[in-house]
């Protein structure tokens, strides 16, 4: 089987430097690449540790029905993402939400891979990126 060679970007300015094209196949967890688990799984990272979310709060804060939280909630917990524990007061039952290990790493390397396409998809400007000054994203250290 025999491969074309890329055309040189400093020849044709329409071609991506190798660099960036190795970042844009940087690897995106499957699970994560929906929006509404993505945000959940973010949610849920950004509780300390030890603690949980109520489902009515996650339903709330991110304004979805009761089956889409649930269905998507569902694939986070199958993934091992996420655990549920259920308590009662009474009568009422309550369904809290965590991060787990797996889940946090993986919302880690999910953004680490996004962040890396960004970065590497910024032409190198020297310094100009089209943000003004005060609404430029901060690098991060690497």
């Amino acid at each position: 089987m025999s491969t074309t060679p890329r055309p040189d970007p400093a020849q044709d300015p329409g071609t991506l430097p190798d660099t960036v094209a190795e970042l844009l196949r940087s690897p995106f967890d499957p699970v994560l690449c929906d929006p509404v688990r993505l945000r959940l799984q973010a949610a849920l990272h950004g509780l300390p540790a030890e603690a949980s979310m109520a489902f009515t709060i996650l339903r709330t804060t991110l304004g979805l029905s009761d089956g889409n939280l649930g269905a998507h909630l569902a694939v986070l917990v199958d993934a091992g993402y996420a655990e549920g524990a259920v308590t009662w007061r009474g009568k009422r039952r309550t369904t809290r939400y965590a991060a787990t290990a797996a889940g946090r790493a993986a919302f880690t390397a999910h953004v680490r891979a996004l962040e890396s396409v960004i970065e590497g998809s910024r032409p190198d400007t020297g310094g100009d990126d089209g943000f003004p000054p005060a609404a430029r994203p901060p690098r991060r250290p690497r």
